[in-house]
């Protein structure tokens, strides 16, 4: 290994030293930022849209900006704000969160969570619903291929139009 190499790792591993974290301490980390919250597939989220007696229980809240959502939703999805504006209506129902790739909808998530609301994290949200060549709708329930990808690093399938 060349002499500067070495330094930049030894310097990284006398940091990692005093600085990384135990067991314990990343655990109060992890808590500190709330605990994660259950994921539900896209085979499993599918199957609950085409179920009618599920659908009774669950409302699935797209946490997007809405810019975002002004593009459009998984079908039967409301928005962020329309969940919070109705959030009584939809006490004693599972609610099962997205956005465009997880993160957003886990950080949401956890403050339903905290509210004791139950709460699921679509894992990999919106992308990974069209990855699955699933169906997309406009707030106004009109069928449509675009996709809002939150930006042009984000591929979907040819057969959709991403918007950023």
């Amino acid at each position: 290994m060349r002499p500067h190499l070495q330094m930049f790792a030894l310097g990284w591993f006398v940091v990692a030293s005093f600085v990384a974290p135990s067991a314990a301490e990343a655990q109060g980390i992890a808590n500190l930022f709330g605990p994660s919250i259950p994921e539900i597939s896209t085979e499993k989220l599918i199957k609950r849209l085409t179920d009618p007696e599920a659908m009774k229980k669950t409302v699935v809240v797209d946490v997007r900006t809405p810019a975002e959502t002004a593009v459009s939703v998984i079908p039967g999805a409301i928005t962020k704000a329309e969940y919070e504006a109705n959030a009584d209506k939809y006490r004693g129902q599972q609610v099962i969160v997205y956005c465009t790739v997880g993160g957003r909808s886990a950080a949401y998530g956890k403050q339903l969570a905290a509210k004791q609301v139950d709460v699921l994290n679509y894992k990999g949200s919106i992308l990974a619903w069209v990855a699955a060549e699933q169906p997309l709708e406009t707030l106004e329930g009109e069928p449509t291929r675009r996709v809002h990808t939150y930006s042009s690093r984000n591929k979907v399938p040819k057969s959709y139009q991403a918007v950023y």
